[in-house]
Order: C-alpha cells, then structure tokens, then sequence
C-alpha cells in the first residue's frame, strides 16, 4: 500500500496537496497491469500518466543537475562536470536516492518487482523517483526554482558530495592529504576526508 504521509516526511514537504500526484507517481506500470479492478483502457490511460510524469521528472532531474554544477562545481573543469553529471543521472544513483527514501517499501510496483534483476529493480526504482520529482515540480504549479533548491537541498549537495570525495580517497594518497587539500575542501562546502581513515563513517568536516 503506498503511504502518501511517509512519503512527504521523507521528502522533506510539509504539505502535498494534490495527492493524485503521488498515487500516479508511486504506482508502477507492472502493478497496474495486475489491477483487475480496472479496465483495459483505464490500466491504458494510468500506464500514460505514469510515463509522462516520469519523463517529466527525467527531464527535470538533467537540467537541475546541470545547473547545481554549473554553479557549485564548474571551477572543477568541464571534464569533471560531465563525468559528474554522467553518475548523478545513472540509473545506480537515482535508484540509490530512491532507496535513501524508502520508495521500494511505500511504492505499489507489482508482485514481480522481488524476481527481477538487480539491473531490473534499479531502473524501476530510477523511474519512480524521476516520476517523484514531476511530481512535485507540478504539486508546485511548476515551479522550476522551488523544485530545484528542493532537489538540491535534499538530495544533490549530498550525493556530489559523496562522489567527489570517494574520488578524492581512491586518487589521492593519504600521505598528499595536508593543509593544501583541506582548504579546496572547505571552500566548496565538501567534507574532508580523515586522515587517521579512509572509512566514509570517519570524515571531519572542513569549515
């Protein structure tokens, strides 16, 4: 059963008003298909307002996640940024945020999502949080600014976070970690690597 009350204190959102929204949003097209209670052509007109919200959401996710680099990370190079922008659309990472949520337990996605593979469930799951976020863009009569500092606020900083400084523990020897990295840390608001470990739990935080 989905529980649209989860959802938004997952989500960060006091007030979803139109609930209709998350039922569309939350509502796999294979869980649809089992649903007996509704016509051919009602599982036909369901299945399209999922997909349409969901390609609304991926559209979305992209131009939002190219405009956080371009404003928080363009000083680390175009090279990086794609590469970036490149893991933050991938189906692994959106699956992650969609699991970070929750949405595997509060979502309706059919009786066969637990016998698909793993590749399988992370593009189901990738698809509903792409269709969380149209979701919300059209909750808040599209409102391109207030989704964005949304997403970025609850989700992005993080996850760019998380990124750069796994890249920064694999390539960069824990002997170069001295006062010349910490400051780059700091002044792009990343959490510093610890140098007593490598361990994602152990990092300090630069200010």
């Amino acid at each position: 059963m989905i529980n649209p009350n989860f959802v938004k204190h997952q989500l960060g959102i006091k007030a979803f008003h139109h609930q209709e929204l998350l039922e569309i949003a939350l509502t796999h097209p294979d869980a649809i298909s089992e649903n007996l209670d509704l016509t051919p052509e009602e599982q036909k007109l369901r299945t399209l307002e999922y997909l349409g919200i969901s390609r609304l959401g991926s559209n979305l996710f992209s131009q939002m996640v190219s405009d956080y680099l371009y404003l928080h990370c363009s000083h680390l190079g175009s090279a990086t940024c794609t590469l970036l922008k490149s893991d933050l659309v991938s189906h692994k990472i959106l699956a992650t945020l969609a699991s970070k949520i929750h949405l595997d337990r509060v979502s309706d996605l059919g009786t066969n999502y637990l016998s698909k593979s793993e590749f399988e469930q992370q593009k189901v799951l990738a698809e509903l949080f792409e269709a969380l976020v149209g979701a919300v863009y059209l909750e808040w009569d599209r409102d391109f600014e207030q989704t964005y500092n949304w997403l970025a606020n609850q989700f992005l900083a993080g996850v760019v976070n998380q990124i750069l400084m796994d890249l920064f523990i694999e390539f960069v020897p824990a002997a170069d970690w001295d006062a010349n990295f910490y400051p780059w840390f700091g002044s792009t608001n990343l959490t510093c690597p610890s140098k007593k470990s490598a361990s994602k739990s152990t990092s300090l935080f630069c200010s």
